[in-house]
């Protein structure tokens, strides 16, 4: 194995050489036409099955309020969250294609948090005013991205400046004593661009369809972005993005009410208020070099921290922190080095460390994982109707050890109205640090979750104003990695529990009627089948189907946006009593007036109906009623105005 991996280092690093050093040379054996493939700007995947996106006009007509609104409107995305109260202590947290590992890239560069158990991303510190985009992509773009696209990938854009000086400023107001302020302005001037936003919003006590329910955040963003261009050859772009919440919400432990302590804790459930808050800043530089039309560089460096913590409330003591930071760089290289071949190359290295975790039973710190890889990847035009992909990737993981993972694709168009698509990726997930390290529940011999996906599509254009998608997937994985429930709840940890298989489909239509109205309907269906019952992954949180439907009207100075959501079988067959409603829709509308060329006034209704439902089932957190805590909010507005200058 070790010959293997050696090789393989050995032919990596020659063909990088090789491609640099032919760079440098400056010879052109072809005329090449312009094509820039990187992992950071690889595209042409709009037209592809299993890729969706929420482009600048829609997510200036939905009046979003952060990514995770965004993220959460995409077919194969499932939303699992306690209710709307807390931030970090409503544990939201986001299922793409039904894995909870999926890849997060926002503007070029891996952002994922691999300490915590349950929170890959937090996808509501990223104001929605401050995007450009929002994507989805499958498995088989997490060759490149990295090693642990199971679900596939979710690539964010953040809005930069194209020329002159922009500012935008937005003021929002609404339901459960919502004040929100932001502000962002874009600017370029010569060499240099700019984009800086801030943002506050408050939001008090919430009410679902039935009750209120307690609650309370207090979130401040902000963030810069600035960029220095050397012509069109080169560019160095420095962001800083930071984030700090404070919470109020209903949470619960078990408390132990057996005095000896030789013997097995008698655990009774303890349901209390308590306040929360948390912090996170991101740095990175990124500088990007053209040599040519068809070759590029990117080198990026980065530094992240999270801090979140329980604070000790009036009723009861529950110290609870987790500190976490992550450090890396990537070096990427792409080279049209044929008319029909493009390579790309690169390196990547993380560090993840836990500085500091306490609960009630025990604490540690300096808890470090180090992840390394090398890939290659190949786009290869074998015809002017056939394309493959093929790629290679070694990761080297600290504690799980290493893996080399094949990936390939295959496109076929044999014309300008089909597309078919085939793709095989396999895929190395190591355990995240406080399912190694924690005290209470981790395990260090835990091994590392691997599989393979297949997929295969078809996309459809019958014309300029429609087109079909069809995307289907099966992923097989061994050693997934979940809580044993089939233990005492006091010896519960995290084990590699099961052989998992899953199936699931897409189909999406999208039509433009004309210049005013245009419509997207996409149906998802995933089934998730775990060799071993007694355990708690999270396929439990999945649901049979899910309807999505969106219709956009615009006309002079109106636009309007409309959004329903319909699941079915939100259980899975598991037990209707499962989640608050086994089958629902939920809708929402947007309203946008411009008043005058820079100003904006809208109103948003969401729940239209005023549908009780829940996104967390009530046997995976353990006895909070819906009516307590799961159950998401009732029907509410938002009123605003958008002045920009």
């Amino acid at each position: 194995m070790q010959q293997k991996k050696l090789c393989f280092l050995a032919i990596f690093y020659l063909v990088l050489f090789s491609m640099k050093t032919a760079a440098a040379a400056g010879e052109a054996e072809f005329y090449l036409e312009p094509m820039i493939v990187t992992a950071a700007r690889y595209d042409n995947s709009a037209g592809k099955p299993g890729y969706y996106k929420v482009d600048e006009k829609k997510l200036e007509n939905g009046n979003y309020d952060n990514a995770l609104d965004v993220i959460k409107q995409l077919p194969g995305v499932t939303l699992m969250a306690r209710g709307a109260s807390g931030g970090m202590n409503a544990y939201s947290k986001i299922l793409l294609n039904g894995s909870d590992r999926y890849l997060v890239i926002i503007d070029g560069v891996r952002s994922n948090w691999n300490g915590s158990s349950y929170n890959d991303f937090d996808f509501s510190v990223l104001p929605a005013g401050m995007l450009e985009s929002v994507e989805v992509l499958s498995s088989a773009a997490g060759s490149v991205y990295g090693n642990a696209a199971k679900g596939g990938v979710i690539r964010i854009t953040t809005k930069k400046a194209v020329e002159g000086v922009k500012t935008s400023i937005n003021l929002e107001t609404g339901s459960y004593g919502r004040e929100q302020e932001n502000i962002l302005h874009l600017g370029k001037s010569g060499e240099w661009s700019w984009s800086v936003y801030a943002r506050k919003s408050i939001m008090g006590d919430y009410s679902s369809a039935r009750q209120s329910i307690p609650s309370y955040e207090n979130v401040e963003n902000a963030g810069i972005k600035l960029t220095k261009a050397w012509g069109e050859t080169a560019d160095l772009t420095l962001s800083y993005r930071v984030f700090s919440g404070r919470y109020k919400s209903k949470i619960f432990n078990y408390k132990n009410t057996e005095p000896d302590e030789t013997k097995p804790p008698k655990l009774v459930k303890n349901i209390f208020m308590t306040d929360a808050r948390k912090t996170e800043d991101n740095l990175t530089l990124e500088y990007e070099r053209k040599f040519s039309d068809t070759e590029n560089n990117i080198v990026g460096i980065y530094r992240r921290s999270s801090n979140a913590a329980y604070d000790r409330s009036l009723n009861v003591e529950r110290p609870w922190l987790l500190d976490l930071r992550t450090e890396g760089f990537f070096d990427r290289y792409s080279k049209q080095w044929h008319p029909k071949h493009t390579l790309t190359g690169g390196v990547e290295y993380y560090k993840d460390q836990v500085l500091d975790y306490q609960d009630l039973a025990a604490k540690y710190s300096d808890g470090t994982v180090i992840s390394k890889a090398v890939y290659l990847q190949d786009v290869w035009q074998l015809a002017d109707s056939v394309k493959a992909v093929g790629s290679l990737r070694q990761d080297w993981n600290s504690y799980a050890g290493s893996k080399l993972s094949p990936a390939l694709s295959l496109e076929y168009q044999p014309s300008e109205k089909v597309l078919y698509t085939l793709a095989y990726t396999e895929y190395f997930a190591p355990p995240k640090q406080l399912q190694i390290f924690s005290p209470d529940y981790g395990d260090e011999a835990l091994k590392p979750e691997e599989g393979r996906v297949y997929e295969a599509g078809l996309t459809y254009v019958p014309d300029e104003s429609s087109s079909l998608k069809i995307n289907v997937f099966h992923r097989d994985a061994a050693d997934v990695i979940a809580v044993d429930i089939s233990l005492p709840k006091y010896l519960r940890r995290y084990a590699n529990i099961a052989h998992e298989k899953a199936t699931g489909f897409t189909v999406s239509a999208s039509k433009l009627f004309s210049e005013k109205w245009r419509s997207l309907v996409a149906y998802t269906q995933t089934k998730v089948d775990t060799e071993r019952k007694n355990s708690s992954p999270v396929s439990t949180m999945i649901p049979h189907g899910e309807l999505l439907l969106d219709l956009m009207y615009e006309y002079d100075k109106y636009s309007v946006l409309l959004q329903g959501r319909g699941v079915f079988d939100q259980a899975n067959g598991r037990g209707e009593n499962r989640f608050a409603n086994n089958n629902y829709w939920v809708w929402n509308a947007s309203l946008n007036y411009k008043l005058q060329k820079n100003t904006r006034l809208y109103v948003k209704v969401n729940n239209i109906f005023n549908q009780f439902y829940s996104n967390w089932d009530n046997e995976s957190g353990g006895f909070l009623g819906f009516d307590e805590w799961y159950a998401e909010p009732g029907r509410n507005y938002q009123i605003g105005i958008n002045y920009s200058f």
